[in-house]
């Protein structure tokens, strides 16, 4: 991307005195580099600074025992009638047997915001792969969101509006969710999004190392012993505990605002 084409992204939704730059991060990619991330609790800020008359309108499209689907859409003005707005997105997420895997409606929630306030050029400029469709549907990731990434409560301040509703009780009568004939599909296994979305720092602490001459100990114990490890988990782990990786991300990331 040419030096031109990044200076006119930054003029997409512009606020004086705000630059969403200084709020990401860099996440570690499958290929071993980097992008950067703008946590959706960030997106959201830098949408209720530039549209401060704006709404969010939440739908919980489908609710079962198993997964949950929430619409998203955003608007301009407060008063905008109901189909005429910026954006609209939607996300799934599974119950699972995963650490947060119960909050799946949550995290669906948190990810369809941050999905469509990026739809809307709130954090487009810094979405890498794991804010797309692929193998591995993430983000929200709403940093985005974690008891810190989670979508904050509204300010009582501000008269940006989110609007939670859901659909008739007929409408899900009239549309049973089907029944998949592959089972294990409703089991997906939560994402490096949707731990950083739902874990707290003090959570984070408390994660055990299930490997290495760590094994047994928690990422807090490690982080006072030798918080070098601690990069290694960030830079260099590639096991299939995502909740690992994700709360040393979280307390690198923690560790270098306050150095910062």
């Amino acid at each position: 991307m040419t030096e031109t084409t990044m200076q006119v992204l930054h003029t997409i939704n512009a606020v004086d005195g705000f630059n969403p730059a200084e709020f990401t991060r860099n996440l570690p990619n499958e290929d071993g580099g980097t992008s950067l991330y703008l946590d959706v609790k960030y997106r959201l800020l830098w949408f209720r600074l530039h549209r401060p008359q704006g709404k969010i309108s939440s739908e919980i499209v489908s609710v079962t025992e198993k997964s949950a689907i929430v619409t998203c859409r955003l608007y301009a003005d407060r008063s905008d009638p109901a189909d005429q707005y910026l954006a609209q997105s939607s996300a799934q997420r599974f119950a699972t047997d995963d650490k947060y895997g119960d909050r799946y409606l949550e995290i669906a929630e948190t990810a369809a915001i941050g999905r469509v306030l990026a739809a809307a050029g709130y954090g487009t400029q810094f979405c890498g792969a794991t804010d797309m469709l692929s193998g591995v549907i993430a983000d929200a990731p709403i940093d985005s969101m974690n008891s810190e990434d989670d979508v904050p409560p509204d300010d009582s301040g501000s008269l940006v509006v989110h609007q939670t509703r859901t659909q008739p009780k007929q409408a899900e009568v009239q549309q049973p969710t089907p029944i998949p004939k592959a089972e294990p599909k409703a089991s997906n296994p939560m994402t490096l999004e949707d731990y950083l979305n739902s874990m707290t720092l003090e959570e984070a602490k408390n994660v055990k190392v299930d490997c290495g001459y760590n094994t047994g100990k928690t990422l807090g114990e490690v982080a006072m012993r030798k918080p070098s490890d601690l990069d290694w988990y960030v830079q260099k782990y590639n096991g299939r505990n995502l909740a690992l990786k994700a709360a040393a991300i979280l307390l690198v990331s923690a560790a270098s605002e306050k150095a910062g």
